[in-house]
């Protein structure tokens, strides 16, 4: 689970912190859920755009299914052990 604060602040820089508890393979899997989220919006936004506004969405939803990719494939060393 993550956790959320509202306001960075000089020890906490981050506008979140990953719960510290939590292991490897549940971290990579909740990475590969907000990959799939970014890639899906991504794609409703390129969708709707045109010309470069468009290939660079599209561009972007690629490079998040590339991480996407990576992320699942450590996942998937999780599951044949």
């Amino acid at each position: 689970m993550l956790k959320i604060t509202t306001v960075p602040s000089p020890t906490n820089p981050l506008p979140f912190k990953v719960n510290d508890q939590l292991n490897t393979e549940d971290i990579l899997a909740h990475a590969s859920e907000l990959l799939r989220c970014a890639s899906a919006t991504a794609y409703e936004c390129g969708d709707s755009l045109k010309g470069s506004q468009r290939d660079m969405a599209f561009s972007v939803m690629h490079l998040v299914q590339m991480a996407s990719a990576m992320v699942d494939k450590s996942l998937d060393q999780f599951s044949t052990r």
